[in-house]
């Protein structure tokens, strides 16, 4: 009921990150609301043990909360300054190391071969939670008290959590502080250093080329495993085919369109479609933990449409003259119908399967 909770809620903080002061405000507390139900669900999963259907949801929330509160950094421009506050190519890195890793534990899971999670690959929701959290703070601290210190006082607030509760399970607990409280308290304190002695534009360009570096290199480890597993072995091309299709060409087409379209709601279709990309890649990660595979044809069918469809939109709209009739919108519509599409017929079609989880 968390799990789901922060998944239904999620479209709040969505539409208030495209506004201003003071809505951003709203839009802070409520990321960080929805950050804190990760926290607490993964303690009653610790506490009362997990289920299948947790196991299931409680990813997919992670991506769609990451999905719907880095996208509209990437039509936001930095206030003071010219700059994008997340520039798109670095976003398409982001998410296509998530849909790649999510397709490489498909084929994982099919096969009984072993998956190592890295100590990075753990901890890369969270850094990345923290990241919005700290992104979004930035940028209300431009708007509201450009050249002042404010933010970083925010930024030094927030540093202060983690040291706090190492410090009360060391007194109070007498325990040794975990991996991922350390690692926490560790980043927030170096990057209110570097937002104290960096300019604004600096300190923005670090956190987001650090957050893209740390979630492309947690993927590494899941890709020499799928590497190991599928070399030598029959239809290994095939499955290399379909992690370049889900894995890179599907993310890309569809997050080169961000900003290129005036028309209200195109931004909320690119979204709609990555979360349903997502969601419909779990489902597959559910399917394959029970060995069953999903039609390969119908998937490259599905791939390779959204691909021409969403690239085919962002072609349009790159021409200098764009056609008045707003076809580069509707192909993008099209692309995201596919994925609605792919959806509604996954979850059909394996409705057995995903009732008998819950």
């Amino acid at each position: 009921m968390v799990t789901i909770a922060r998944i239904v809620l999620m479209p709040i903080p969505g539409y208030l990150l495209y506004q201003n002061i003071p809505e951003l405000y709203v839009a802070l507390a409520a990321i960080i609301l929805l950050g804190v139900t990760d926290w607490i669900d993964g303690k009653m999963a610790r506490r009362d043990g997990p289920t299948v259907l947790g196991g299931l949801l409680d990813p997919i929330a992670d991506k769609i909360f990451i999905a719907v509160c880095f996208l509209p950094f990437a039509e936001r421009v930095l206030p003071g300054t010219n700059e994008i506050v997340f520039p798109v190519w670095l976003l398409i890195l982001v998410f296509c190391r998530d849909f790649l890793v999510t397709s490489l534990r498909t084929s994982l899971s099919l096969r009984d071969a072993p998956m190592r999670t890295s100590t990075l690959a753990k901890f890369k929701t969270a850094i990345q939670m923290t990241a919005v959290g700290y992104i979004l703070a930035i940028v209300i601290g431009a708007l509201h008290a450009p050249g002042t210190l404010a933010t970083f006082y925010v930024f030094g607030g927030a540093s202060l959590i983690p040291i706090l509760f190492i410090l009360f399970r060391l007194i109070i607990k007498r325990k040794s502080p975990g991996l991922r409280s350390g690692t926490m308290a560790g980043l927030m304190v170096g990057y209110a250093a570097v937002f104290y002695f960096f300019s604004i534009e600096w300190s923005m360009a670090i956190l987001v080329y650090s957050v893209t570096a740390l979630t492309v290199f947690s993927g590494f480890s899941y890709l020499a495993d799928t590497w190991s597993a599928l070399k030598g072995q029959p239809g290994g091309s095939k499955e290399w085919g379909r992690f370049i299709l889900e894995g890179i060409l599907v993310p890309t087409a569809f997050l080169l369109c961000i900003g290129r379209f005036e028309t209200t709601g195109m931004s909320s279709i690119i979204i709609l479609a990555i979360t349903l990309e997502l969601a419909t890649g779990g489902l597959a990660n559910l399917l394959a933990s029970k060995k069953m595979r999903l039609k390969f044809r119908w998937m490259a069918t599905k791939s390779i449409a959204e691909v021409l469809l969403a690239g085919g939109a962002f072609a349009i709209s790159r021409l200098s003259e764009p056609p008045s009739f707003p076809i580069g919108q509707l192909l993008l519509t099209a692309a995201a119908a596919v994925a609605l599409l792919n959806a509604v017929v996954s979850f059909y079609r394996h409705r057995r399967v995903y009732l008998d989880s819950i």
